[in-house]
């Protein structure tokens, strides 16, 4: 990327979650202990960022008790750091999650594993960093 990039930042956010592999997940535990993972992940054009994780993992009991959620993804384009409230999928909508995940990174046995399931942040906050 050159200064004369001629994208909105919007633009460049947008890219830079299609082209990241991964970003960091903060989340914390209802007492406010904190924790940080990184994780792969798939994004829509909302922002709106799904994982799938384990209910074996630390992060699993922190969503499940604190779903507000932060989220950096760093990269060429830029810096994108995320707010919002994490949300466990069900049904259609964790089906089309890991379709898209497939798509984006291939077949996983982490996927299909018994303890797997899927999150989805609803981005609320937002901001681009060049």
């Amino acid at each position: 990327m050159t200064d004369s990039d001629d994208r909105t930042p919007a633009e460049r956010a947008r890219m830079l979650l299609r082209d990241a592999d991964t970003c960091t997940l903060a989340t914390a535990s209802s007492a406010g202990v904190p924790e940080a993972a990184t994780i792969r992940f798939v994004a829509d054009d909302e922002y709106n960022i799904c994982f799938n994780t384990s209910t074996t993992y630390r992060k699993y009991e922190n969503l499940r008790a604190n779903p507000r959620v932060a989220v950096v993804v760093d990269g060429a384009a830029g810096t994108l750091q995320l707010e919002g409230e994490a949300r466990e999928l069900t049904g259609t909508e964790e089906d089309a999650a890991v379709d898209r995940y497939v798509e984006k990174y291939g077949h996983s046995p982490y996927l299909t594993h018994d303890n797997s399931t899927r999150f989805v942040v609803e981005t609320d906050w937002a901001r681009f960093l060049i």
